[in-house]
């Protein structure tokens, strides 16, 4: 990959692209959406294909607890946009927020970040009323430094989108899988507080940042389930989750700005795509899996009532040559462009342990559509 083949200056469009995702305009290209990006995808972008050195930050992973500084933000937003990219997705530093309970690993991707962070599946931070109220509930909160940071250096046209986690971080953090199965049991009462005080939390964050000029969406992230079913009851998702994601849509939307919702894992078996839809009244859906439903049978059952982000299998854009690949993403944009509300990606997020060179095949499949 050479220098020239990347734009110096491309034309980011944000208003556009949200003008295809609500179905106001059809597509005049393809429009690009992650949820994330490894840092280690972007260092290897800018430093073998646009020849630009990449000051690497020791990220600390979710929940951060050190904000990224306005340097890293610079190197950030120059990369994507020269990626061709129309927003640029931005993650909330937690302050105050006790550490995870975390197990380490080493790190076998080829861009490797040293060590991987497993989640501790046994044990939250919380587990008994004694440690929810000695929990700093009021005095966690959410450092906006990097939208700050993002917004001064975002070009005329491009945006930021704004994310964060409620029930994931409940299930994976504050009360772990187990406690949370054992809560849902034997003390509801606990889990109703801990999702109540949390959503809370995003709330505010959501709120201190949604009335920006520079944010545009807000792109909240919940791993609700797994290949065959969710994680808890289809019952209980909609008591404890769907109340809080319905408040950070209205709240969305009262500020003339969309809501789009990233979610793994199978919520077409009871239904719960039709809760997201009609109830919280998302704006696009986003996370897609072949062996769960491929994006192209998605858009066609539902494209006509929420946009389709991304789409573009993980698994296949780990594993795939790079031909088959270049196939395999044409096959999307072929049957889910026409028509419009649709924007490329991946089906998750661009992991470092996605070769570079598969993921710019499908960026430069995107450029080449139509």
């Amino acid at each position: 990959m050479v220098v020239s083949a990347w734009p110096e200056q491309p034309a980011p469009d944000f208003a556009e692209l949200e003008r295809v995702l609500i179905g106001e305009q059809e597509p005049r290209r393809v429009h690009l959406v992650e949820l994330g990006i490894d840092q280690e995808i972007l260092q290897a972008f800018s430093e073998h294909c646009l020849g630009r050195p990449w000051t690497i930050w020791t990220q600390p992973r979710i929940p951060a607890i050190e904000p990224p500084p306005a340097w890293y933000w610079a190197q950030v937003v120059t990369t994507l946009h020269r990626l061709g990219y129309d927003c640029v997705p931005v993650w909330p530093t937690w302050l105050h927020h006790p550490p995870p309970r975390r197990w380490l690993a080493d790190d076998t991707a080829d861009l490797s970040s040293g060590q991987r962070e497993w989640v501790d599946e046994q044990r939250g931070l919380i587990s008994s009323w004694e440690e929810f109220e000695a929990f700093p509930w009021d005095e966690i909160r959410a450092d906006t430094s990097a939208c700050e940071h993002a917004a001064q250096c975002l070009p005329p046209g491009m945006k930021m989108t704004v994310s964060s986690t409620l029930f994931e971080h409940i299930i994976e953090n504050l009360l772990g899988f187990r406690t949370t199965f054992r809560l849902l049991r034997r003390d509801r009462s606990l889990a109703a507080q801990v999702f109540g005080r949390w959503g809370e939390i995003v709330y505010d964050y959501y709120a201190a940042v949604i009335g920006l000029d520079k944010v545009g969406a807000i792109f909240h992230a919940d791993d609700l389930g797994f290949k065959t079913s969710t994680l808890i009851s289809p019952q209980d998702i909609r008591q404890f989750v769907v109340p809080w994601l319905k408040q950070y849509a209205t709240l969305a939307h009262a500020h003339g700005k969309t809501f789009w919702y990233h979610c793994c894992g199978n919520i077409y078996r009871h239904d719960l795509i039709e809760d997201l839809i009609e109830d919280v009244q998302i704006d696009a859906f986003h996370a897609f899996q072949e062996v769960i439903l491929p994006v192209a049978e998605f858009k066609e059952r539902y494209g006509h009532r929420v946009a389709t982000l991304g789409g573009v299998d993980v698994d296949s854009l780990a594993r795939m040559e790079e031909a088959p690949l270049r196939q395999y993403v044409r096959g999307i944009l072929g049957r889910c462009m026409p028509g419009g509300r649709f924007a490329l990606g991946a089906g998750n997020s661009v992991t470092n342990y996605v070769p570079l060179r598969n993921y710019l095949a499908m960026i430069e499949e995107a450029r080449r559509w139509g």
